[in-house]
């Protein structure tokens, strides 16, 4: 019996030796967590600053390298929207509650933030700066926008919004014209005989 339990076992112990043995041999051919972050672009960790030049960053890793190009384009071009154009809106919760005695006290705090940002714009002009792609296909990219092409969206924003805002008010001022001449309207009288 003892035998037996011996044939049993053995195998067992020797398949955990090995399992182990394997496992620290595979953690010293893992990278370690720094290098990844060597080959990130400076350029994406610190923009360049021109006067005349708005730049927006972004970084994607799909599993298709057009579609990593295409995502961190896209997210670089959000980023300089949000630079022009963000409608931010946020909530901060805080609460606090105490219970019991001054010897016995519980305090139970609960503390919660909720923001939101929204930008349209339309970014004419934006073009791709440059792109590098990390170890582990990463994609970044790096837009830039003209300072002029941006005052030009602006004016354009601004002359849209003036002449909806004229014409608003021109079928405004109509509707008003119409109810005025209803409300004047001579209506005839019935004759009666």
């Amino acid at each position: 019996m003892k035998k037996i339990r011996f044939v049993l076992v053995a195998p067992l112990l020797a398949a955990l030796v090995i399992g182990c043995a394997s496992k620290k041999g595979a953690e010293k051919t893992q990278p370690e967590s720094n290098t990844a972050v060597s080959d990130i672009p400076e350029w994406f960790l610190n923009p360049p600053m021109q006067e005349d030049v708005i730049f927006g960053s972004g970084t994607a890793k799909m599993s298709d390298l057009n579609m990593s190009l295409q995502m961190a384009e896209s997210r670089a071009r959000q980023s300089i929207s949000f630079t022009l154009n963000a409608n931010v809106q946020a909530m901060i919760t805080d609460y606090t509650r105490n219970a019991g005695t001054s010897e016995n006290m519980t305090s139970l705090t609960f503390a919660e933030s909720v923001g939101r940002q929204v930008t349209q714009t339309k970014l004419t002009g934006a073009q791709v700066y440059r792109r590098a792609t990390g170890k582990d296909g990463t994609v970044y990219c790096l837009v830039a926008l003209k300072k002029a092409d941006a005052a030009r969206l602006a004016a354009d924003i601004i002359a849209k919004e003036s002449e909806q805002n004229a014409e608003f008010k021109a079928m405004d001022a109509l509707q008003r014209m119409d109810d005025q001449l209803a409300k004047n309207e001579v209506k005839p009288v019935p004759v009666t005989e």
